[in-house]
């Protein structure tokens, strides 16, 4: 099954997100639209193309969300990067430090605990896009609880929801927007199987065991014959 998203305009200029779901190449598309207010985790083995979907999305992401912030970031980005990419103006720091009264507060906004602050109620405006959400650990994966604590929404990609660290995985589910989830496939491992095999046959025909080859050949049939 090839899943992919695809952005679709309507007439009065209003952008939609689209699941595209078609068993080969060359068959036509079974289009499932996906309410942008809901959750979205993307699902799948190594080599299942999370990441490119989820690219699909970022690329996107100002059509689909035009008035709101969106915090993007890599399960591998440092937490300096995290903090760069998504507050890369320190002006920007210190309008998201108010005080209650709505002033300002003096505060040295290159601290790092103070950006923290700051992208923190940042989420609260924001779309938040994460990949590869299951492989964060020590300060990324406190950082993320907080932000997905904190954040309106929230697409992420993880090998299996079984995957996702289970503090975060219980704020995540546990938040009052439907989370969709969209499970991918790959055929690489199962072409990776079958060139191993067929090497594995031919280096028994060349070793002079073709009975042994082809008893595993059979077997192999045979076992594709009760799938």
């Amino acid at each position: 099954m090839i899943k992919y998203f695809r952005i679709k305009k309507k007439p009065d200029g209003t952008n939609y997100l689209y699941l595209r779901e078609k068993n080969r190449k060359f068959d036509k598309a079974k289009e499932t639209y996906l309410s942008k207010k809901q959750n979205l985790l993307i699902t799948g083995i190594e080599a299942s193309g999370k990441s490119s979907r989820l690219q699909t999305v970022i690329k996107s992401s100002d059509l689909l969300w035009k008035n709101e912030d969106k915090i993007i970031f890599k399960a591998t980005d440092s937490l300096a990067e995290i903090l760069h990419k998504n507050l890369p103006d320190e002006n920007e720091v210190s309008c998201l430090l108010i005080s209650e009264d709505g002033e300002e507060l003096e505060l040295d906004t290159s601290k790092q605990y103070i950006k923290f602050q700051a992208l923190f109620q940042k989420a609260k405006k924001s779309t938040l896009i994460i990949d590869d959400i299951d492989k964060l650990t020590g300060k990324k994966l406190e950082l993320t609880k907080d932000l997905v604590r904190n954040c309106k929404r929230f697409v992420a990609t993880a090998k299996g929801e079984d995957t996702i660290n289970r503090t975060l995985h219980n704020l995540m589910f546990r938040k009052r927007q439907k989370v969709l989830q969209v499970q991918l496939t790959s055929k690489a491992s199962v072409d990776a199987t079958n060139i191993l095999f067929a090497i594995f046959v031919l280096s028994l025909f060349v070793a002079g065991m073709p009975e042994a080859a082809m008893l595993i050949m059979a077997g192999r049939f045979a076992m594709k014959g009760t799938k």
